[in-house]
C-alpha cells in the first residue's frame, strides 16, 4: 500500500503544533502509531509518547520511536525563539508490538525550515508563559528542587530555573522593553491593576520618574481597601507615581503599558492579559501581545491621560471618549482598539457582530466573564454567551451546529458552565449539583461542557494508576487569566480578540479595561490558536484520568493493533484534523490585504534521500520536559494481570 501523509507546522514562539493526514484519509495496515522525526537546528532527534504497549514496555532511549503517537494532533516544547526545526512524521508498524519498524517508505516529507518566533508579522507579536496549568514538567522540576518547595518561593526568587520557566517567553520580553527603553532615555506610561513581581517592579523603578505609573487598587478589600498598598509605598518618590483608588463595584484593570522615546513620543504598546504579579508572570497562564506603531501607541497614551485625569473616579466623560473606537490598518489587517467603561456596551456590540459572522470556527480562553443573562437582554450577555448560542440554540440567526468551537473558562458561571432552572432551551450541561469547578472545558454542539473540579486538577493517583504519568502539581486558584477569542484562524478573516477586557457587561459598564480587535492576520490569530488548544487539551487529559484512574478497562497505554485510527479517521475527530490542516475553509487566501498564517506545510511521501535510517541508533535527549501523549481508548489486547476489556466501547483519550 502506498501510503502519502501530508503535515502541517504552525508556531508562536513557545511551541509548534503539527497535525498530519494521510492524504486518503485512509488506515494504514499494522500502524501502531506515528513518530515524528525532527531535525533541530541540524540534529536529529524523535517526538514520541511515553507509555508503552504494556507494564512490562521499557523505554529505549536508543529507539524512542518504539513508544509511538497514537493521534494526528501534537506539540513539540523542545524549541526556543531562534530555533531552527523540520519535521517528518513516520508511520510506526509492526504484526504487534514486539515487531515494530519505521515505515520509512511511507514518511511524510520533510517540512521546509521553520524559524521560531513570536513575532507573528513585521508590527505585530505575541508572546505566552507557561504557568501551572496541569503539565506533568512543573511536577518533575519540583522534584528537583527538593522536599516540599514552596511555590510561593520559587516564583519570588528571579534566579530560580522553575521561575524562569514558568514565566516563559513573556518574562524575557517584558524586561527588555523596559531595558531598552532605559538605554535610549525613553519613557514608559502604565496603566495597572497589580503590581508585586520583583524584576518588573525593578525595571519600572530603574526609568525613575521617566515611568509614569497609574497604579490600581487591585482586588481591594477591607480594611485597606488597597492591594498595592506596600508596593505604592515603596514606589512613592521613586517614580511618577499617580494613585487609582476606585472603590464599590468597578476595577481598575488595565495592564498596558506605552514604550516612548527620548521625547516622550509613543513608538509601541504592550497589552494583553498579564497582570505585574509574581502569579500572573509564573503561574497563571496569560498573554501578552505587543504593537510596534506609533499611531496605536499614541491612542493608548490618550486613553492614559483620560485615566489620570478621572483621578479615583469615573466621570461622564470618561465613558463618552470610550464609547468609540479607533482603527489602525497594520501588517496587512487591522486593530481595531476599545477602551471601557462605555456608555452602552458598545465594544461588545462590535466584537458580537464578528463572533455572529465566524464560518469555521471559534476558540477561547475565558477568566470570570460574568454571569448569564436572560434571552431578552442580548446586549448584557458576555461573549462567551455569544459563541454558545452560536452552536446551541436553533433560534438564533446566526445558529451554525458545525462550527469547530474549543474553548476553557475559569471560574463557575451560573447558567454557562452550569445548568439554568429558568431557561426552556439550554445546551446541554451537567448536573449543577455538583460541587464548584475551578475550569469548564467546551467542546462544541454535540458534547456537554465539562466541569471539572479540583480532584480533575489535582489527580493525585496519576503515577500510580497510569504508572509513568506523573502527578500533576496545581493548587488552587485561577490558573487560565488569558482573556482570548479566536475566530476563523485559518480562514480568509481570522480574527483575535484579547486585552485585559473579561468580555462581559460588567466590564464594559463598569470597569477600566481595553480590548484589543485584531483583524486579518494569520499568523497571530494561529499563535494565540494554538496556545489555547495545548491548554484545553490538557485539562482534557486530565478529567479523562480522574474520570477513569480506577476503572482498568480504559486506555493505560497505546493500543496493541491499528484499528485506534478508525475513530480518528472518521466524523467529529476527522473534522477536527481537517480543521486545523485548514481543509474546511471555503478558500485557502485571507481577505484582500490580509495575512496568510505562517506555517510550513510537506505533502506526500518522502524523497528517498531524506527518509530517516530505518533503526537510529540514538536520540538526542530532550531538553525540554515531555509532554503527555494523547491517545484513544479501548479497542485494545488485555493487559496482564487486568481483567479482559469488556465489550462496550471506551470513551476516547484526548490530551
Amino acid at each position: 500500500m502506498r501510503v502519502s501523509i501530508n503535515v502541517k507546522v504552525y508556531d508562536n514562539g513557545d511551541h509548534t503544533c503539527l497535525v498530519w493526514l494521510t492524504a486518503d484519509n485512509q488506515v494504514i495496515p499494522d500502524c501502531r502509531g506515528f513518530t515524528v522525526r525532527r531535525l533541530l537546528n541540524g540534529t536529529e532527534s524523535f517526538l514520541h509518547g511515553f507509555v508503552g504497549f504494556s507494564d512490562d514496555d521499557k523505554f529505549d532511549p536508543a529507539n524512542p520511536w518504539k513508544f509511538p503517537l497514537q493521534r494526528y494532533l501534537w506539540w513539540d516544547y523542545g524549541v526556543k525563539p531562534g530555533d531552527k526545526v523540520q519535521y517528518s512524521v513516520v508511520p510506526v508498524v509492526g504484526k504487534d508490538r514486539s515487531q515494530l519498524q519505521l515505515a520509512t517508505a511511507a514518511a511524510s516529507a520533510l517540512t521546509p525550515e521553520m524559524v521560531i518566533t513570536g513575532q507573528a508579522t513585521p508590527h505585530v507579536s505575541a508572546y505566552f508563559n507557561k504557568g501551572i496549568v496541569a503539565a506533568q514538567w512543573v511536577s518533575r522540576a519540583l522534584a528537583a528542587l527538593g522536599k516540599k518547595p514552596k511555590m510561593a518561593d520559587i516564583i519570588a526568587d528571579p534566579k530560580n530555573p522553575l521561575r524562569i520557566a514558568l514565566s516563559g517567553l513573556l518574562r524575557p520580553q517584558l524586561l527588555q522593553l523596559l531595558e531598552d527603553t532605559k538605554d535610549k532615555g525613553g519613557e514608559v506610561y502604565a496603566a495597572l491593576y497589580e503590581l508585586n513581581d520583583p524584576e518588573l517592579l525593578a525595571g519600572l523603578m530603574a526609568l525613575g520618574q521617566k515611568c509614569h505609573l497609574v497604579l490600581a487598587n487591585g482586588a481591594f478589600k477591607p480594611p485597606d481597601n488597597d492591594e498595592n498598598k506596600a508596593v505604592r509605598a515603596k514606589l512613592k518618590g521613586k517614580v511618577d507615581l499617580h494613585d487609582r483608588l476606585v472603590t464599590g463595584s468597578h476595577f481598575a484593570h488595565n495592564k498596558f503599558v506605552v514604550f516612548c522615546d527620548s521625547t516622550g513620543t509613543p513608538e509601541r504598546v504592550l497589552s494583553g492579559s498579564t497582570n505585574w504579579t509574581m502569579t500572573g508572570l509564573c503561574t497563571q497562564a496569560n498573554n501578552g501581545i505587543i504593537v510596534d506603531d506609533p499611531d496605536v501607541a499614541k491612542y493608548f497614551l490618550d486613553e492614559w491621560n483620560q485615566i489620570k485625569a478621572a483621578g479615583s473616579a469615573y466621570p461622564p466623560t470618561f465613558a463618552q471618549f470610550n464609547s468609540s473606537s479607533k482603527s489602525f490598518q497594520l501588517d496587512g489587517g487591522s486593530i481595531t482598539q476599545w477602551f471601557v467603561p462605555t456608555t452602552d456596551a458598545q465594544d461588545l456590540t462590535f466584537a458580537r457582530n464578528l463572533i455572529n459572522n465566524a464560518k469555521d470556527g471559534i476558540l477561547f480562553l475565558f477568566f470570570n466573564p460574568g454571569q448569564f443573562v436572560a434571552p431578552d437582554q442580548p446586549k448584557k450577555w458576555t461573549l462567551l454567551q455569544n459563541i454558545l448560542v452560536r452552536d446551541h440554540d436553533d433560534t438564533n440567526p446566526a445558529f451554525n451546529p458545525n462550527l469547530y468551537v474549543r474553548g476553557v473558562v475559569n471560574q463557575e458561571i451560573p447558567n454557562l458552565t452550569t445548568e439554568s432552572t429558568s431557561r426552556t432551551k439550554a445546551h446541554p450541561v451537567l448536573d449543577p449539583s455538583e460541587p464548584a469547578n475551578p475550569v469548564t472545558l467546551f467542546s462544541g454542539s454535540k458534547q456537554p461542557p465539562q466541569r471539572l473540579h479540583y480532584d480533575s486538577m489535582v489527580p493525585k493517583n496519576i503515577k500510580d494508576t497510569f504508572h509513568n504519568w506523573e502527578t500533576e502539581v496545581l493548587g488552587t486558584g485561577v490558573h487560565i487569566h488569558s482573556k482570548v477569542i479566536v475566530l476563523d484562524p485559518f480562514g480568509t478573516n481570522p480574527v483575535v480578540m484579547t486585552g485585559s477586557h473579561n468580555l462581559g457587561f460588567k466590564a464594559s459598564s463598569q470597569n477600566d479595561d481595553n480590548l484589543m480587535i485584531v483583524q486579518g492576520n494569520g499568523p497571530l490569530a494561529a499563535s494565540y490558536a494554538i496556545n489555547i488548544i495545548a491548554i484545553y487539551q490538557t485539562y482534557r487529559w486530565n478529567a479523562y484520568v480522574e474520570a477513569h484512574r480506577q476503572d482498568p478497562q480504559v486506555w493505560h497505554g497505546p493500543v496493541d493493533n491499528d484499528t485506534w485510527q478508525s475513530d480518528y479517521l472518521a466524523g467529529d475527530h476527522l473534522a477536527e484534523i481537517k480543521f486545523w490542516l485548514g481543509d474546511h475553509t471555503a478558500g485557502g487566501a485571507p481577505a484582500p490585504g490580509g495575512t496568510t498564517v505562517r506555517t510550513v506545510t510537506a505533502t506526500g511521501p518522502a524523497p528517498a534521500s531524506n527518509r530517516p535510517a530505518p533503526s537510529p541508533k540514538k536520540s538526542p535527549k530532550k531538553k525540554n520536559p515531555p509532554k503527555k501523549r494523547p491517545s484513544k481508548t479501548a479497542k485494545k489486547a488485555p493487559v496482564k494481570k487486568r481483567a479482559p476489556a469488556k465489550k462496550k466501547k471506551a470513551k476516547r483519550r484526548s490530551r
